[in-house]
């Protein structure tokens, strides 16, 4: 099951490209630099190098240009990578020791790879290099160097894990609700956003906890979100994976099943209505009411099946509470007779 509308990954891809725009021009300004220095020196095999780098990153810019950001910016530190890779090749036939461009690999994995695999990349590059610097230099400079970049690698795989788990960690409360560990209502609506170009039908569940305001002003707030946890504790329990819960907001819940019908929807509901109701909520008894509506491809806009949702929840309210109800189908408009 697939849900998408993600505001912090693609920040983190916005991010990630304009720090690649930035980068590659900097590569393309230090390029020029080093070619037309190369080349008055009269080094023509690295004015080459200089130049054929120049290239490829002015390439690269085009294409970051074109391309959606978060393939332009992959794009970058995927040339970047493979061109390191080359300057080290190029430096071996042409006799030259190239170890020193190696010290920018790992920064450059470090932004491409999840942490691990980009410890595995860092560690294979090393060997590579290292290789190839014992057929040019005297065996202590390939050690001098090994040391220089193992250390190098362990300090960026430590700094790679921790803003690995930190940007975990900022994602997950971005997402959920402080309160009651659900889905917050931000993901909710970037969700339902992105629904109707991915998906051919879902189901809706809006869910309100009976006379809540009573309990808030008989037990206090603190109680009251006692309340909502041990609900939204009870509801997820009660999903099983089926599908996402949310909190809709104050001590209302909203679930969204993607691909199911109205009916497997109004049975999932008396199933979490039943559920609570047979609940001890620490010493109190707790019902919820709920409103359940179907959306399809053909229904328009998606915001008329969760206007649809609510107006059932109403009317579960409205009958006395601790029920659910269905909404009817969207009113099918009759063309006009002649």
């Amino acid at each position: 099951m697939t849900f998408f509308g993600d505001s912090f990954l693609g920040l983190r891809e916005q991010l990630r490209w304009r720090m690649a725009l930035v980068l590659v021009i900097l590569i393309i300004v230090l390029m020029v630099a080093l070619g037309t220095l190369n080349t008055r020196l009269g080094l023509t095999d690295t004015a080459f190098l200089s130049w054929a780098v120049l290239a490829i990153m002015s390439g690269c810019l085009i294409a970051m240009l074109a391309l959606p950001r978060d393939l332009g910016g992959r794009l970058f530190f995927v040339v970047t990578a493979l061109a390191l890779i080359g300057v080290i090749a190029f430096g071996y036939y042409y006799q030259r020791p190239m170890q020193h461009w190696a010290y920018i690999f790992p920064a450059v994995i470090a932004f491409l790879l999840p942490s691990r695999m980009a410890l595995a990349l860092m560690l294979a590059y090393g060997v590579y290099v290292s290789f190839i610097s014992a057929q040019l230099m005297a065996s202590i400079e390939v050690v001098r160097f090994a040391s220089g970049y193992g250390l190098l690698v362990c300090f960026l795989y430590t700094y790679a894990l921790l803003e690995e788990r930190a940007a975990a960690l900022l994602h997950y409360h971005s997402a959920h609700d402080a309160l009651s560990g659900c889905l917050n209502r931000r993901t909710f609506n970037e969700t339902i956003a992105q629904i109707e170009q991915r998906h051919d039908r879902c189901t809706f569940l809006l869910i309100d906890i009976d006379h809540f305001k009573q309990i808030n002003d008989q037990r206090g707030h603190l109680f009251g979100d006692r309340i909502i946890t041990a609900v939204a504790a009870v509801l997820s329990q009660t999903l099983e994976g089926q599908a996402r819960l949310y909190r809709y907001g104050g001590e209302e819940f909203a679930v969204l099943w993607l691909e199911a019908n109205l009916d497997a929807g109004i049975a999932l509901a008396e199933r979490i209505r039943a559920t609570v109701a047979a609940e001890d909520f620490h010493g109190l008894k707790v019902t919820v009411s709920i409103g359940v509506s179907h959306w399809t491809l053909n229904d328009g806009a998606i915001a008329g099946a969760l206007g649809r949702a609510d107006d059932a929840l109403y009317s579960a309210k409205h009958q006395g509470r601790n029920c659910v109800v269905g909404a009817a189908a969207r009113p099918q408009v009759l063309p006009a007779s002649a």
